[in-house]
């Protein structure tokens, strides 16, 4: 059983990280992470043995926020979009994770496995878009999966402003391409 110390210092160690990382980048010193979740390096290495490991993590638990909120918005005629919308502003914050972890070939499994997670989460909203008649019959899962790589690509802007304008911007674009007429 974990200790509640050695489980919160894990948690301070997540939010500094996903803080520090969307203000400053993914190779922050990783010392910096410990400070600001005041612990030691050594507590920081004994949960996360590398940033990898660290971008990991944060993503599984944005991935578990998200999976909460799909299910909070999954009745919604719009609840696709609420989702993509939140989706797209979430990956504003992880600018300089995503490039890096999707690069690390070692990760691609783990990377892989939580984006069919997202779009397995996001099947039954684009289905019942489409029974709301809000979505065009011929839009799939495999359309939802490239704008997964448009909105990685978009969140590629200097400043969180710049990436949050980009992402929404393209979400109108694409809903607009999506909708039914």
């Amino acid at each position: 059983m974990k200790r509640i110390d050695g489980i919160n210092n894990r948690e301070a160690l997540l939010l500094a990280a996903e803080r520090l990382f969307a203000e400053k980048g993914f190779h922050i010193p990783l010392e910096e992470i410990a400070q600001a979740a005041n612990v030691s390096r050594t507590t920081l290495y004994r949960n996360f043995k590398d940033r990898q490991a660290l971008g990991i993590a944060i993503y599984e638990s944005q991935l578990a926020d998200f999976e909460v909120f799909v299910e909070n918005v999954s009745e919604e005629p719009d609840g696709l979009f609420l989702v993509l919308e939140e989706m797209a502003v979430s990956h504003c914050h992880n600018a300089g994770m995503t490039d890096v972890l999707r690069n690390d070939r070692a990760l691609h499994p783990q990377l892989m496995a939580m984006r069919m997670r997202v779009l397995k989460l996001m099947e039954p909203l684009l289905q019942h878009a489409k029974a709301c008649k809000l979505v065009r019959a011929d839009i799939t899962s495999q359309d939802l999966d490239y704008l997964l790589d448009v909105i990685v690509s978009v969140t590629q802007r200097e400043t969180f402003e710049e990436r949050k304008h980009g992402v929404l911007r393209m979400l109108d674009l694409f809903k607009a391409g999506i909708m039914t007429t």
